[in-house]
């Protein structure tokens, strides 16, 4: 690794904790050590990876209890290590068919930012989990939350639709051509930077970094939407500001997706 990208990510982490009460509630995790720190396993915010240690060696289909919200183990993908649930909605009977689906790796990931664990192949297995839900291609999104708008402390990839109004908006030529280059799309107060890609999935985490400095990808929300030609990939979120150590500014991008369950 690194020594210069080390130094920097210890003190960026050492900044964070200092708001990290603000962002995961009370029983805030040290945001420098994992969830397998002793220090942080208490924390609700790192209840996601105590279910992926219980849940991963139970049997695609059978349930995994005691681990809310997350009611039943889909499968694993043992190849890459991670495993898939799908979460429980009190409107959504997940026994029909997707709602809302977290892919999640195996070993420990705090989230976006962590540049030296952070799996691009987890973006693949999310998509081709969407697709073997039979989630239509120009449907499917992934989404991933920056630290000022996420509640658990090990990195997830949420799964769902995407909304009409981001789908109208990516798919207007005029807004977003298919030139390579990154363009604004904006929807309400939220302006979003989308680029259009119809190669094999590269690594999103590399392209958004690339645009916003790795020192950022702490405040960036990322977005994976599918087109009949290929794909989108948005970020939307502000600085790292060492100085107030927050985010100049932070998007809940999980918004953006629909969980609704099949009629």
């Amino acid at each position: 690794m690194n020594k210069s990208y080390l130094a920097w990510r210890l003190i960026t982490f050492a900044l964070l904790t200092q708001f990290s009460a603000a962002v995961l509630g009370d029983d805030a995790p040290s945001l420098d050590k994992d969830c397998t720190d002793s220090a942080n396993s208490a924390s609700d915010a790192c209840s996601l990876w105590h279910s992926v240690e219980d849940c991963k060696d139970v049997q695609p289909g059978d349930s995994c209890p005691h681990h809310p919200p997350y009611i039943k183990h889909i499968g694993t993908m043992p190849a890459h290590y991670h495993t898939v649930f799908n979460a429980v909605y009190d409107s959504c009977d997940t026994s029909k068919g997707p709602g809302h689906w977290l892919v999640v790796p195996n070993y420990p990931v705090i989230g976006v930012e962590d540049h030296a664990q952070r799996d691009p192949m987890s973006w693949n297995l999310a998509w081709d989990l969407a697709k073997d839900e039979n989630i239509p291609t120009e449907d499917i999104a992934l989404a991933i939350n920056p630290l000022p708008k996420r509640s658990k402390h090990q990195l997830h990839i949420h799964i769902g639709k995407l909304m009409g109004d981001m789908k109208s908006a990516i798919n207007n030529s005029q807004i977003v051509p298919h030139d390579g280059h990154w363009h604004q799309v904006k929807l309400g107060n939220i302006t979003y930077s989308a680029i259009f890609d119809d190669s094999p999935f590269t690594d999103p985490f590399t392209m958004v970094s690339k645009k916003v400095g790795e020192e950022n990808m702490v405040c960036n929300g990322i977005i994976i939407a599918g087109s009949k030609s290929g794909f989108y990939v948005l970020h939307t979120g502000g600085t790292y500001n060492a100085g107030s150590n927050l985010c100049t500014y932070s998007v809940f991008v999980e918004g953006q997706l629909n969980y609704s369950c099949p009629p």
